[in-house]
């Protein structure tokens, strides 16, 4: 594997971040958007769905009934869709399409993800990775214990296997202290004090980032790089490889209220 020189990824980094800054202007048009999925399937919206943005520019979700119900996801040019004929995602678009395509792909989505929505787990490092993960997933847990290990801090999108998952993944998000009650819950200790007043647990906004980030393959752990690379699932031994790898490369997020890039 070739391994990018650290002046490199910055300046990845910093590319993917002012494109990411570039997008921000965008604009949802839901009605637009609805025309351009009815357009594509022939059918228009049932009752009981809705179609809503997602975090991601250009992006929207076709959703029903309650949080954790099935999604399917399209862009406004339906180009790319995702869950909406079969599961995964679909691309007509040779370039995006392409090994390069998919890599950029990802890079400006996780420019895109607001981390200050996400719990932050501060320990020694800087931090250096988001992880989709689940209190009640075994994996996650030997990926936790190697952070923590490691002192590597972490960027977390809590959420669960089971509902009894996303109930510990809730309380940890809506702690007062999330980081330290994330923590309580990976080590399977319930999550003490009282929530944070009016504190919504986002559930769909975390579940579209997983699909996102997993490409279509949800399944916890998934670990993202600020260079839009990802290790989906925890190998004890290439996961560690892999991640140390990049703190050497000094790939990193901006810390919670650091300044935007620019």
């Amino acid at each position: 594997m070739r391994i990018l020189r650290s002046s490199t990824v910055a300046a990845l980094f910093l590319l993917t971040a002012a494109g990411a800054l570039a997008e921000g202007a965008w604009k949802p048009d839901v009605a637009r958007a609805q025309a351009a999925l009815e357009k594509e399937t022939g059918v228009p919206l049932r009752a009981g769905f809705r179609i809503e943005p997602t975090v991601f520019a250009g992006y929207y979700a076709l959703r029903s009934g309650a949080p954790g119900g099935p999604v399917a996801y399209f862009r406004d040019d339906m180009v790319w869709t995702g869950n909406l004929r079969a599961p995964g995602w679909t691309v007509r678009s040779a370039a995006e399409n392409s090994p390069e395509g998919r890599i950029q792909w990802l890079r400006e989505r996780v420019g895109q993800v607001p981390l200050d929505r996400l719990v932050f787990v501060r320990r020694t490092s800087r931090p250096a990775v988001i992880i989709w993960s689940a209190p009640d997933c075994p994996f996650c847990r030997r990926l936790e214990a190697f952070l923590e290990q490691q002192g590597v801090s972490a960027y977390v999108a809590p959420v669960g296997l089971s509902e009894d998952g996303f109930r510990q993944a809730a309380a940890a998000y809506c702690s007062r202290e999330p980081g330290r009650a994330w923590t309580e819950a990976m080590h399977g200790r319930p999550v003490s004090g009282a929530p944070r007043p009016s504190c919504a647990y986002p559930r769909e906004l975390l579940g579209d980032i997983g699909f996102f980030f997993g490409q279509g393959r949800v399944a916890t752990p998934i670990v993202v790089f600020a260079d839009g690379s990802t290790i989906s699932g925890w190998d004890d031994q290439k996961g560690p490889a892999r991640l140390r790898e990049k703190l050497a490369q000094g790939v990193f997020f901006p810390a919670p209220g650091a300044a935007a890039v620019k």
